[in-house]
């Protein structure tokens, strides 16, 4: 009798712990995600804008390190591609590593170019410097029905002017 109320008491804990845990979402094939992320190379490295509502939601939005307001819209994308190959014109995208959870993509990505075009900064445009950059970056993108609904991108921008030859200057103390 003990051992059938042990075995009951187990079955019913494990019962609990199994309806306790959160099934996970169904993601994209690695077929699907290997189709699209190519598409995403060829946008930016070709580039291609006409791809970009197959890869975006018309109401999408795009934040990264180098600008305090995000990018909206297919319009919004277009301008953020439009701006990186100007001030980087033989720009080359990659994407070393891959990892995909549910409705989720991170890449890990690698940008290499020359800086021939004016660098868009919040608090100014900086002049083309002809100087050549290799910087890695993170991106985890949001899916909603098999297009980029979210984007955030980070990288550290601060090591990319240092490449370009920007120094950081302490600021000098107000007299």
């Amino acid at each position: 009798m003990k051992k059938l109320m042990l075995f009951v008491c187990l079955l019913a804990l494990a019962c609990l712990v199994m309806g306790a845990e959160k099934p996970a979402k169904a993601g994209m094939c690695e077929k699907s995600v290997k189709t699209l992320l190519d598409k995403v190379l060829e946008m930016w490295n070709k580039p291609n804008l006409d791809l970009i509502p197959q890869l975006y939601t018309v109401d999408c939005q795009a934040m990264t390190s180098s600008s305090p307001e995000p990018y909206i819209g297919h319009e919004g994308i277009k301008k953020w591609v439009e701006v990186n190959r100007a001030m980087m014109p033989d720009m080359v995208m990659t994407f070393p590593e891959v990892v995909v959870q549910g409705d989720r993509i991170a890449t890990v990505w690698t940008m290499t170019g020359t800086q021939t075009g004016p660098m868009p900064m919040p608090g100014g445009t900086l002049p083309a410097t002809s100087r050549k950059v290799s910087i890695t970056g993170l991106a985890i993108d949001y899916l909603k029905d098999g297009k980029f609904a979210k984007e955030v991108v980070v990288f550290n921008l601060l090591d990319m002017l240092m490449q370009l030859g920007f120094t950081l200057q302490p600021p000098q103390p107000e007299k």
